[in-house]
Protein backbone atom coordinates (compact mmCIF):
# COMPACT_ATOMS: atom_id res chain seq x y z
CA UNK A 1 0.00 0.00 0.00
CA UNK A 2 1.17 3.69 -0.68
CA UNK A 3 1.03 5.96 2.34
CA UNK A 4 0.45 9.39 1.56
CA UNK A 5 2.58 12.47 3.00
CA UNK A 6 1.33 15.35 1.02
CA UNK A 7 3.43 17.82 3.36
CA UNK A 8 6.83 15.75 3.31
CA UNK A 9 6.69 15.74 7.04
CA UNK A 10 7.81 12.00 7.05
CA UNK A 11 10.45 12.46 4.38
CA UNK A 12 11.90 14.79 6.22
CA UNK A 13 11.66 13.35 10.23
CA UNK A 14 13.40 10.61 8.24
CA UNK A 15 15.92 12.28 7.47
CA UNK A 16 16.45 13.70 10.49
CA UNK A 17 16.13 10.41 12.07
CA UNK A 18 18.91 8.78 10.16
CA UNK A 19 21.12 11.37 11.15
CA UNK A 20 20.78 11.10 14.52
CA UNK A 21 18.97 15.08 14.83
CA UNK A 22 15.80 13.66 15.83
CA UNK A 23 14.04 16.59 17.81
CA UNK A 24 15.49 19.88 19.41
CA UNK A 25 12.77 18.88 22.04
CA UNK A 26 14.14 16.93 25.36
CA UNK A 27 12.39 13.51 25.54
CA UNK A 28 9.68 12.59 28.33
CA UNK A 29 12.56 10.58 30.14
CA UNK A 30 14.64 13.17 30.80
CA UNK A 31 13.51 13.96 33.98
CA UNK A 32 14.41 10.55 35.07
CA UNK A 33 16.68 10.11 38.27
CA UNK A 34 17.70 6.29 37.55
CA UNK A 35 21.36 6.08 36.55
CA UNK A 36 21.74 2.75 35.72
CA UNK A 37 21.68 1.37 32.17
CA UNK A 38 19.63 -1.27 31.12
CA UNK A 39 21.47 -4.17 29.14
CA UNK A 40 19.56 -3.45 26.36
CA UNK A 41 19.20 -0.62 23.66
CA UNK A 42 16.76 0.11 21.28
CA UNK A 43 18.00 1.47 17.72
CA UNK A 44 16.23 1.69 14.12
CA UNK A 45 16.44 -1.50 12.55
CA UNK A 46 17.55 -2.13 9.19
CA UNK A 47 17.48 -4.89 6.41
CA UNK A 48 20.79 -6.93 7.92
CA UNK A 49 18.78 -7.45 10.50
CA UNK A 50 15.02 -9.14 8.71
CA UNK A 51 16.94 -12.87 9.59
CA UNK A 52 16.39 -13.00 12.87
CA UNK A 53 13.32 -10.16 13.07
CA UNK A 54 11.21 -12.68 11.22
CA UNK A 55 12.66 -15.34 13.72
CA UNK A 56 10.88 -13.46 16.95
CA UNK A 57 8.13 -12.97 14.47
CA UNK A 58 7.81 -16.84 13.99
CA UNK A 59 8.29 -17.53 17.98
CA UNK A 60 5.97 -14.63 19.07
CA UNK A 61 2.97 -15.52 16.45
CA UNK A 62 3.12 -19.01 16.22
CA UNK A 63 0.53 -20.25 13.40
CA UNK A 64 -0.06 -16.75 12.10
CA UNK A 65 -0.24 -16.06 8.48
CA UNK A 66 0.34 -14.51 6.69
CA UNK A 67 2.70 -12.77 8.22
CA UNK A 68 3.77 -9.36 7.84
CA UNK A 69 6.34 -9.62 5.30
CA UNK A 70 9.20 -8.12 7.50
CA UNK A 71 12.00 -7.52 5.02
CA UNK A 72 9.80 -5.63 2.53
CA UNK A 73 9.08 -3.18 5.68
CA UNK A 74 12.03 -2.43 6.48
CA UNK A 75 12.35 -1.02 3.07
CA UNK A 76 8.89 0.98 3.20
CA UNK A 77 8.71 4.51 2.40
CA UNK A 78 6.74 5.71 5.28
CA UNK A 79 7.74 2.52 7.82
CA UNK A 80 9.68 2.37 10.98
CA UNK A 81 11.09 -1.06 12.86
CA UNK A 82 13.11 -0.32 16.19
CA UNK A 83 14.89 -3.13 17.66
CA UNK A 84 16.22 -3.85 20.97
CA UNK A 85 19.67 -5.22 21.20
CA UNK A 86 22.45 -5.92 23.48
CA UNK A 87 25.86 -7.82 22.50
CA UNK A 88 26.15 -10.97 21.48
CA UNK A 89 27.67 -13.25 24.27
CA UNK A 90 30.52 -15.60 22.34
CA UNK A 91 28.46 -18.48 22.81
CA UNK A 92 25.86 -17.68 21.17
CA UNK A 93 28.25 -16.32 18.33
CA UNK A 94 29.89 -19.96 18.36
CA UNK A 95 26.61 -21.77 17.99
CA UNK A 96 26.07 -20.27 14.67
CA UNK A 97 23.05 -19.25 12.85
CA UNK A 98 21.23 -21.90 12.38
CA UNK A 99 20.97 -21.56 16.45
CA UNK A 100 20.27 -17.81 16.95
CA UNK A 101 17.83 -17.66 14.37
CA UNK A 102 15.45 -20.65 15.47
CA UNK A 103 12.51 -20.46 17.72
CA UNK A 104 12.16 -21.92 21.34
CA UNK A 105 9.42 -24.14 20.64
CA UNK A 106 12.14 -25.66 17.18
CA UNK A 107 15.23 -26.35 19.63
CA UNK A 108 12.68 -28.11 22.53
CA UNK A 109 11.26 -30.23 19.67
CA UNK A 110 11.87 -33.96 20.23
CA UNK A 111 10.11 -35.35 17.08
CA UNK A 112 11.74 -37.65 14.64
CA UNK A 113 10.91 -34.51 12.41
CA UNK A 114 12.46 -31.75 14.17
CA UNK A 115 15.21 -33.54 14.49
CA UNK A 116 15.67 -34.36 11.29
CA UNK A 117 15.19 -30.82 10.36
CA UNK A 118 17.94 -29.33 12.75
CA UNK A 119 20.41 -31.52 10.85
CA UNK A 120 19.58 -30.37 7.75
CA UNK A 121 19.41 -26.83 9.09
CA UNK A 122 22.65 -27.85 10.61
CA UNK A 123 24.14 -28.41 7.25
CA UNK A 124 22.64 -25.81 5.39
CA UNK A 125 22.37 -22.65 7.38
CA UNK A 126 25.54 -23.42 9.09
CA UNK A 127 27.70 -24.37 5.83
CA UNK A 128 25.98 -24.26 2.46
CA UNK A 129 23.93 -20.89 2.73
CA UNK A 130 24.97 -19.51 6.02
CA UNK A 131 22.99 -16.07 6.60
CA UNK A 132 24.51 -13.02 8.39
CA UNK A 133 23.41 -12.14 11.54
CA UNK A 134 23.20 -8.75 12.04
CA UNK A 135 26.02 -7.02 14.37
CA UNK A 136 23.80 -6.87 17.96
CA UNK A 137 22.02 -9.66 19.67
CA UNK A 138 18.34 -8.63 18.84
CA UNK A 139 15.66 -9.96 21.54
CA UNK A 140 12.62 -7.97 20.05
CA UNK A 141 10.87 -5.55 17.86
CA UNK A 142 8.20 -2.86 17.23
CA UNK A 143 7.34 -1.97 13.33
CA UNK A 144 5.47 1.30 12.85
CA UNK A 145 3.59 3.08 9.73
CA UNK A 146 2.62 6.77 9.22
CA UNK A 147 -0.64 6.94 7.71
CA UNK A 148 -1.00 10.92 7.23
CA UNK A 149 -1.80 12.37 10.93
CA UNK A 150 -1.68 8.63 12.07
CA UNK A 151 1.07 6.44 13.20
CA UNK A 152 0.09 2.52 13.47
CA UNK A 153 1.48 0.17 15.99
CA UNK A 154 2.00 -3.23 13.06
CA UNK A 155 3.49 -5.26 15.83
CA UNK A 156 5.63 -5.72 18.57
CA UNK A 157 7.52 -9.25 18.59
CA UNK A 158 9.40 -10.13 22.06
CA UNK A 159 12.12 -13.37 21.77
CA UNK A 160 10.53 -15.73 24.33
CA UNK A 161 13.56 -15.90 26.22
CA UNK A 162 13.79 -12.43 26.59
CA UNK A 163 10.16 -11.90 28.17
CA UNK A 164 9.38 -10.06 31.66
CA UNK A 165 12.34 -7.98 31.09
CA UNK A 166 10.78 -4.56 30.54
CA UNK A 167 11.92 -4.94 26.84
CA UNK A 168 8.29 -4.90 25.09
CA UNK A 169 7.50 -1.59 27.44
CA UNK A 170 10.60 -0.22 26.16
CA UNK A 171 9.54 -0.72 22.70
CA UNK A 172 6.17 0.66 23.25
CA UNK A 173 7.70 4.03 24.83
CA UNK A 174 10.18 4.62 21.54
CA UNK A 175 7.45 3.86 19.20
CA UNK A 176 5.31 6.35 21.31
CA UNK A 177 8.80 8.94 21.27
CA UNK A 178 9.17 8.12 17.52
CA UNK A 179 5.10 8.80 16.62
CA UNK A 180 5.80 12.08 18.32
CA UNK A 181 8.72 13.24 16.54
CA UNK A 182 7.28 12.30 13.41
CA UNK A 183 4.37 14.90 14.14
CA UNK A 184 1.31 12.21 14.61
CA UNK A 185 -1.57 13.37 15.76
CA UNK A 186 -2.63 10.01 17.59
CA UNK A 187 -1.28 5.88 17.47
CA UNK A 188 -3.49 3.09 16.67
CA UNK A 189 -2.73 -0.40 17.09
CA UNK A 190 -5.06 -3.81 16.81
CA UNK A 191 -4.74 -6.63 19.81
CA UNK A 192 -6.05 -9.67 20.52
CA UNK A 193 -9.27 -9.34 22.60
CA UNK A 194 -8.04 -12.34 25.04
CA UNK A 195 -4.60 -10.49 25.81
CA UNK A 196 -5.28 -8.99 28.71
CA UNK A 197 -1.93 -8.25 29.63
CA UNK A 198 -1.33 -6.19 26.22
CA UNK A 199 -4.35 -4.85 26.76
CA UNK A 200 -3.52 -3.50 30.24
CA UNK A 201 -0.38 -2.12 29.19
CA UNK A 202 -1.66 -0.30 26.61
CA UNK A 203 -4.15 1.32 28.42
CA UNK A 204 -1.52 2.21 30.89
CA UNK A 205 0.34 4.42 28.16
CA UNK A 206 -3.10 5.97 27.44
CA UNK A 207 -4.87 3.65 24.56
CA UNK A 208 -8.43 2.99 24.59
CA UNK A 209 -10.99 0.83 22.78
CA UNK A 210 -12.02 2.61 20.09
CA UNK A 211 -13.44 -0.72 18.13
CA UNK A 212 -13.22 -4.23 17.05
CA UNK A 213 -12.80 -6.14 13.90
CA UNK A 214 -14.37 -9.84 14.05
CA UNK A 215 -12.24 -12.61 13.14
CA UNK A 216 -8.99 -10.54 12.51
CA UNK A 217 -6.51 -13.51 13.44
CA UNK A 218 -5.92 -16.09 10.89
CA UNK A 219 -5.01 -19.13 13.26
CA UNK A 220 -7.96 -19.24 15.32
CA UNK A 221 -10.63 -16.40 13.89
CA UNK A 222 -9.79 -14.47 17.58
CA UNK A 223 -11.31 -10.81 17.45
CA UNK A 224 -8.74 -7.55 17.33
CA UNK A 225 -9.51 -4.83 19.72
CA UNK A 226 -8.76 -1.50 18.04
CA UNK A 227 -7.00 0.95 20.62
CA UNK A 228 -5.97 4.41 19.82
CA UNK A 229 -4.63 7.48 22.01
CA UNK A 230 -5.57 10.41 23.07
CA UNK A 231 -3.44 13.42 20.96
CA UNK A 232 -0.24 12.81 21.92
CA UNK A 233 1.47 15.99 21.19
CA UNK A 234 -0.80 17.44 23.96
CA UNK A 235 0.64 18.64 27.51
CA UNK A 236 -1.38 16.34 29.19
CA UNK A 237 -0.78 13.40 27.53
CA UNK A 238 2.97 14.16 27.46
CA UNK A 239 2.95 15.05 31.35
CA UNK A 240 1.49 11.30 31.91
CA UNK A 241 3.75 9.67 29.54
CA UNK A 242 7.23 11.28 31.09
CA UNK A 243 5.94 9.89 34.55
CA UNK A 244 5.43 6.27 33.18
CA UNK A 245 8.84 6.48 30.98
CA UNK A 246 10.72 7.63 33.96
CA UNK A 247 8.88 4.49 36.40
CA UNK A 248 10.53 2.06 33.80
CA UNK A 249 13.79 3.87 33.78
CA UNK A 250 13.82 3.57 37.57
CA UNK A 251 12.58 -0.17 37.35
CA UNK A 252 14.89 -1.40 34.70
CA UNK A 253 17.44 1.41 34.17
CA UNK A 254 17.24 3.84 30.91
CA UNK A 255 17.75 2.38 27.72
CA UNK A 256 19.86 4.03 24.89
CA UNK A 257 17.68 4.35 22.00
CA UNK A 258 17.01 6.98 19.32
CA UNK A 259 16.80 10.40 20.66
CA UNK A 260 17.77 9.75 23.75
CA UNK A 261 21.42 8.54 24.58
CA UNK A 262 20.93 8.68 28.48
CA UNK A 263 22.46 10.24 31.11
CA UNK A 264 25.82 10.88 31.78
CA UNK A 265 28.28 11.43 35.06
CA UNK A 266 29.35 15.52 34.50
CA UNK A 267 32.97 15.49 34.27
CA UNK A 268 33.84 18.96 33.24
CA UNK A 269 35.62 21.60 35.35
CA UNK A 270 32.92 23.81 36.45
CA UNK A 271 31.22 20.65 38.38
CA UNK A 272 34.12 19.60 39.67
CA UNK A 273 34.55 22.85 41.24
CA UNK A 274 30.87 23.19 41.88
CA UNK A 275 30.65 19.93 43.75
CA UNK A 276 33.99 20.69 45.89
CA UNK A 277 32.71 24.24 46.88
CA UNK A 278 29.26 22.28 47.95
CA UNK A 279 31.84 19.99 49.95
CA UNK A 280 29.78 17.24 47.71
CA UNK A 281 31.02 13.90 46.26
CA UNK A 282 27.57 12.97 44.49
CA UNK A 283 27.72 13.39 40.78
CA UNK A 284 24.77 14.92 38.97
CA UNK A 285 23.45 13.94 35.53
CA UNK A 286 22.46 15.00 32.47
CA UNK A 287 20.70 14.32 29.12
Amino acid sequence: MTLSDPDNILAGAFANLEAGNLSDRPTPAAESKSLIRNDFSVRVASIEDYVMLESIEREAFPGMTPFTRIERDLTRENGLYLAAIRDWDPNERDLGPRFAIATQSEKEDDSFAARVKRNLDRYLLDYVSRPKLPSDYIAGFVGLWFVLDEAHVVIIGISEKDRRQGIGEQLLISALEQAVVNNSRVVTLEVRQSNEPAIELYTKYGFQEVGLRRRYYSDNGENAVIMTTPPIQHDDFQTQFASLVEQHADKWGWVSRPGFSGYELEDSEESESENASEGSSSPSCKS
